[in-house]
């Protein structure tokens, strides 16, 4: 039984250090071609390197992450209950989850889903660095990122039941769609859940966003904000952005590539330089 205590309290601190997508977060998602954790890397650095020239430098430090506290050998010879063990390791990760959370700027966190990365951050508005990443590299052309292909920025999470997303959708609307009349389409996907429909949400969110202001007009074409509904099992992402297609669908890497020649082949200029070697293999 010492064993078994001891494995379960292994598993439980390995685990410490693990955030999970929940409802209430804004941040950054993005999607990859299998390499997370380089994924995660470049996500990192193009974020902070962002936040540096939007905000100061003393906003953009991170505070150093609150270690948990080790129990001693003694402690846990003593336990006699392994229950009530492994009710206060649970206990503790979810507080060192808090207070980690609360200071960090940047912080992945677990989706569940492969080739999905969520950063969370506590900036109030992830638009706005991410409108800042996606014009410099459509304008610059400038490819700096080999792993990272889409890049959207989350404004609420809420969990994947009509009810909650039109509640948060309620909220989000009013700010894009109450005042100034827009052309809009509904970008939709889920993963890993079956019991959200999709028709039905984009029916609801279309007739919402027409019952804000009369004047809103659909437009799957050319519109001039896009909803993002993103599903990810039990949790619903949704956020607003302009010029969706216009920006390649948020897409790094297309933004990238130039005008097609006469030849019809396009080209996107060399990576750059200042990434690190270990993230110097071809783009596959």
């Amino acid at each position: 039984m010492g064993d078994n205590r001891r494995k379960n309290k292994f598993y439980f601190r390995k685990r410490r250090n693990k955030y999970f997508l929940e409802p209430g977060f804004r941040g950054f998602f993005c999607t990859c071609n299998f390499r997370e954790k380089d994924c995660v890397k470049e996500m990192y650095n193009i974020l902070n390197e962002y936040a540096g020239k939007l905000y100061s430098d003393e906003a953009t430090e991170e505070p150093p992450t609150v270690e948990p506290e080790e129990r001693s050998d003694s402690e846990s010879d003593n336990e006699t209950d392994i229950s009530d063990m492994l009710k206060r390791e649970v206990e503790d990760i979810k507080k060192d989850s808090q207070k980690s959370l609360k200071h960090k700027r940047f912080q992945v966190v677990e989706t569940g889903a492969t080739n999905c990365i969520f950063i969370k951050t506590n900036l109030p508005c992830p638009e706005e660095l991410t409108t800042a990443i996606i014009k410099d590299i459509s304008t610059t052309k400038v490819q700096k990122t080999r792993y990272v292909l889409r890049l959207l920025p989350i404004m609420a999470t809420c969990k994947a039941n009509l009810p909650d997303i039109m509640e948060c959708a309620g909220k989000l609307f009013d700010k894009y769609f109450l005042k100034e009349p827009s052309t809009f389409a509904i970008v939709f996907n889920k993963r890993f859940n079956s019991s959200a429909s999709r028709d039905l949400i984009i029916k609801e969110l279309a007739d919402l966003i027409v019952l804000k202001n009369g004047d809103n007009k659909a437009d799957l074409k050319n519109p001039g904000r896009c909803i993002i509904v993103e599903i990810i099992k039990g949790i619903c992402l949704l956020s607003v952005v302009d010029n969706y297609y216009t920006y390649k669908k948020y897409n790094l890497h297309e933004l990238c590539k130039e005008e097609s020649n006469d030849s019809g082949e396009t080209q996107a200029k060399k990576f750059k330089a200042d990434i690190s070697n270990e993230n110097e293999s071809s783009i596959k």
